[in-house]
């Protein structure tokens, strides 16, 4: 519900990005729901800095099985260097401090995302896709 909630919005802020929802109904998780809208937002703010602004995709995902609830947001940008990888959750950290600061970054949006994620019980990775961009998939325990 929350997601579905956000649609609006976070198809304003994609501009002429193409933007695909795939989520599962009836998907429900006790939590906070202005932290997990913020999860939200920071990882489609990321998709969308990192996109072209008239070719770039953005796709968000929410599907839940026995065990877990798994929300992930994708797009087709320029991906994450490999060595970027393992630093892009810590604090501050900018893999490209020009694009960084061109939009304001602080290099906080994805340490308080995993943060946040983290407060409610679940955990958040990020790679790049075979066919180009990236993804961060969030997964919450059942």
């Amino acid at each position: 519900q929350t997601i579905s909630d956000m649609e609006d919005q976070l198809r304003i802020l994609a501009g002429h990005r193409r933007v695909i929802f795939e989520l599962q109904p009836e998907v429900t998780y006790r939590f906070n729901q202005d932290q997990i809208k913020q999860v939200v937002l920071n990882l489609f703010q990321n998709a969308v800095q990192h996109t072209d602004p008239d070719n770039g995709e953005i796709r968000v995902t929410l599907s839940a099985d026995n065990d877990a609830i798994i929300m992930s947001v994708q797009d087709n940008g320029c991906g994450i260097k490999d060595e970027h990888l393992p630093h892009i959750f810590e604090r501050f950290y900018r893999s490209d401090s020009a694009r960084a600061r061109k939009h304001g970054g602080t290099g906080l949006g994805l340490a308080i995302t995993q943060s946040l994620v983290e407060m409610h019980g679940g955990k958040i990775v990020a790679g790049n896709c075979e066919s180009g961009g990236c993804i961060f998939k969030v997964q919450f325990p059942r």
